[in-house]
């Protein structure tokens, strides 16, 4: 189970729909242009070239938004021989399907997924096709973050997932002189200046265990950041217990609880808690992320990097998007329709209905201020880092119950990670990964 991204469910992993419009018919197909725009088809006449073949175009997904709807029907509108055959499978079925499905080489012509799940399960390289080179991608805003074995294999519906990290009370820090700590001796000080100034440094939500992970979820993918470790890890080739970062990391936050830095109910609170706690101006962080419920007080807070290492980058969730099979007899047709939707004006069209960081430089989306300050300081800026849990091979909802134990004072970081180490054994064994 993945980090929960937005609540009631952050799974730090996500799920999307489509639904189908059909529509059939006959004449040239115009390609549209830079802006997604393009005139009218006009009435091919004998004389006139042949119309294009009719292509139906399937797709398989696992959910509902009115956007899918409008823009495939537009790009049926704008391409008459092209409709579109919809298979919407229920979400707790839809990894089992693609599974199946990829087993039996039956895959639709366009799949809808996110990249830690297709990088982790899947084999892009074997199953689907490398986009690499379409014309698209040199306007994406952070194309690092969808590579699998250096190339891209979707189209992504947004420049990152959700943001994690540390949500602070920007008044709170003004009003104190306090600026942004980037490392980890500086975040001590700050938190020492709030509570001499009689405030919580921290206010945190144990008592859900997706909460509780944030800390190590963060700073484990500074961690690993740029380097082979978590490859090495998956192919049983290292354990977590012997990489020093780690260790580092989760002592780290133990400090605060030592320094009394964070409040005694901790393991009492949870997200629910979270937003009116911060409101009350009692505390002036929290471990969270940009989905912290504020209600309309939002605009009072930031979000910045987990400084478990010097001058970190923000951590975020996964990205989804649409893949199109390698045994696709359409493959060229699925290419263009990924183009159409990467369009401004018709991405824009999903925007409009669920704002996200933009995936393309060229096109804007407006966001509440939280999200606003992330996106301006450090995702169109690139610096984003992977969230740990998309990049281990197995389920982490042990991990969790593991890291509360910690909080509670019944295990050590070290001790945290070897317990992890073995159930990563039990599950990669049962899974059937290679190397274990």
């Amino acid at each position: 189970m993945n980090l929960r991204l937005r609540k009631p469910a952050i799974a730090l992993l996500t799920s999307f729909v489509l639904i189908m419009l059909a529509a059939c018919g006959s004449g040239n197909k115009a390609e549209p242009s830079a802006s997604g725009s393009q005139p009218a088809s006009e009435t091919p006449s004998a004389s006139q070239e042949t119309a294009p073949e009719k292509v139906t175009l399937s797709i398989m997904v696992g959910g509902n938004n009115k956007f899918y709807e409008t823009i495939t029907k537009e790009y049926t509108k704008r391409n008459p021989h092209v409709t579109f055959d919809l298979q919407t499978v229920d979400g707790s079925q839809y990894d089992t399907l693609l599974r199946t499905r990829i087993a039996t080489k039956n895959l639709p012509d366009i799949i809808g997924h996110n990249v830690s799940d297709m990088a982790r399960r899947y084999n892009p390289a074997d199953n689907f096709v490398d986009l690499s080179g379409e014309p698209w991608v040199a306007r994406l805003v952070n194309p690092d973050i969808l590579k699998i074995g250096g190339k891209i294999y979707n189209l992504p519906f947004a420049a990152s997932g959700s943001a994690l990290g540390i949500v602070y009370n920007k008044k709170i820090f003004a009003d104190l002189n306090l600026s942004v700590p980037r490392k980890f001796e500086e975040l001590l000080q700050v938190s020492e200046t709030l509570k001499t100034n009689g405030i919580t440094p921290f206010y945190l939500g144990n008592k859900d265990g997706w909460v509780a992970q944030i800390w190590g979820l963060t700073t484990f993918s500074e961690v690993v950041k740029d380097t082979d470790i978590m490859d090495n890890i998956n192919a049983n080739q290292l354990k977590h217990a012997d990489v020093p970062g780690f260790e580092e990391a989760l002592g780290q936050i133990m400090q605060l609880f030592e320094k009394g830095y964070v409040n005694e109910d901790h393991l009492s609170v949870g997200f629910d808690g979270l937003g009116a706690a911060m409101n009350s101006g009692k505390a002036a962080m929290t471990v969270l992320g940009d989905f912290i419920e504020a209600g309309e007080q939002l605009g009072d807070y930031g979000i910045f990097a987990t400084p478990g290492v010097d001058n970190p980058d923000l951590t975020v969730g996964t990205v989804t998007g649409w893949f199109i099979s390698k045994n696709s007899k359409n493959i060229e047709e699925a290419k263009k329709f990924l183009d159409f939707w990467s369009q401004p004006d018709i991405i824009g069209i999903q925007y409009a209905e669920d704002p996200r960081f933009s995936a393309f430089k060229d096109v804007q989306v407006s966001f509440n201020p939280l999200m606003q300050g992330e996106y301006d300081e450090y995702i169109s800026q690139g610096k984003v880092v992977r969230q740990y849990n998309d990049l281990i091979a197995v389920d982490t909802s042990e991990l969790f119950r593991l890291y509360q134990d910690m909080f509670g004072k019944g295990k050590t970081p070290k001790q945290v990670l070897e317990a992890w180490d073995e159930k990563v054994a039990e599950l990669a064994k049962a899974a059937e990964l290679p190397g274990w």
